[in-house]
């Protein structure tokens, strides 16, 4: 009989944490923005001047009925707009997710009166350990274009970006192979990932930030109990409804009897009728 693997303890996820985890990801970015500014540069091939501090964990939303957007790092030079997110769990819905914070981006940086001249272009780059497209590329990116033309662009300067570091080894850039390798788990190859290996080190001895993951691993935990409780608990109820109701259809027993039998309450029984 195969054993199953004990569950880690917090201490123990901690201490096993990398770059590739989200929470060690922003909190890095965050406190190094000239680390935040080289990684930039080297997904995008650009050049920045001046970064603005990175926001971590930004939340954003378009109105008060309007879904919430939490960016991962959320930073800005004078002419653009960059959002990196890192993400490890493989997703169906990333597509539309990009373009719901592209709308968010922009209705938030765009004042009124503001003509739209003065949008900024944007960055949405996801950082992704597995292949979300299948296709066996290193890099998915998007701009809009011409369907009946495919040489005319739309020009609205939102760019969107898929990393698949599982390709990383067809990047054309060795800064960009180096980092992705060190990302999936390999040693750190250049001053660049070793001086990310640094922050990561340092990263874990903060005890403050040691305590607030562990709260938030608890916290999920939790809910993600209380989301399975709910739905076992919705899942019995209508296993007892057919079953109320496949009695009731025979016409044998009274509604008492069936309320008895099927752990429901009489006027859920009577209601059924």
């Amino acid at each position: 009989m195969q054993k199953t693997e004990k569950p880690m303890t917090l201490e123990e996820k901690w201490n096993s944490l990398t770059l590739a985890n989200n929470f060690i990801f922003c909190k890095v970015m965050e406190t190094n923005p000239e680390l935040c500014k080289h990684l930039l540069e080297i997904l995008l091939h650009i050049e920045i001047d001046h970064l603005e501090p990175p926001q971590t964990e930004r939340t954003m939303q378009e109105g008060l009925d309007s879904k919430s957007v939490r960016f991962d790092v959320y930073t800005k030079d004078s002419s653009r707009i960059f959002d990196l997110e890192m993400q490890t769990v493989r997703k169906e819905n990333l597509h539309k997710r990009s373009r719901y914070y592209q709308s968010i981006i922009d209705m938030d940086n765009l004042n009124v009166g503001i003509d739209y001249d003065e949008l900024k272009d944007t960055y949405i780059i996801f950082i992704c350990l597995n292949d979300i497209f299948g296709k066996g590329l290193p890099l998915y990116s998007f701009e809009n274009v011409c369907i009946e033309n495919k040489d005319i662009k739309l020009n609205d300067r939102a760019y969107k970006l898929f990393f698949n570091a599982s390709m990383c080894d067809k990047l054309k850039s060795e800064d960009e192979k180096l980092f992705f390798k060190y990302l999936r788990g390999e040693e750190a190859d250049d001053e660049f990932t070793r001086t990310l290996n640094e922050k990561v080190a340092l990263a874990k001895k903060n005890s403050f930030w040691r305590k607030q993951y562990m709260t938030w691993e608890q916290t999920i935990k939790e809910e993600r109990k209380e989301a399975y409780k709910e739905a076992y608990e919705e899942a019995s109820l209508k296993t007892c409804i057919t079953n109320a109701k496949k009695l009731l259809s025979l016409n044998k027993l009274s509604a008492e009897e069936i309320a008895q039998c099927c752990n429901l309450s009489l006027e859920q029984v009577l209601s059924l009728k």
